[in-house]
């Protein structure tokens, strides 16, 4: 079970992949979700990673992959 702000980054992630093939920056999705700061983005996503929701490439900047959607989406 994911918590809304994990939810709706991980939909957010996957919409800009899809729109420009580039993962979003940190900067972008502070502000997609209205977060006061990079360190809470951060947290989501290490949350997302542990549950096998995304992955992120080794040795490349903005370079998250998402490996499966929440069930609800």
């Amino acid at each position: 079970m994911l918590t809304a702000k994990q939810h709706e980054l991980i939909r957010f992630i996957q919409q800009r992949l899809e729109e420009t093939g580039i993962s979003p920056s940190f900067e972008e999705m502070k502000e997609a979700l209205d977060l006061k700061s990079k360190s809470g983005v951060h947290r989501l996503i290490s949350a997302l990673e542990e549950r096998g929701f995304l992955r992120r490439l080794p040795n490349r900047a903005r370079a998250l992959e998402v490996i499966r959607q929440p069930e609800d989406a």
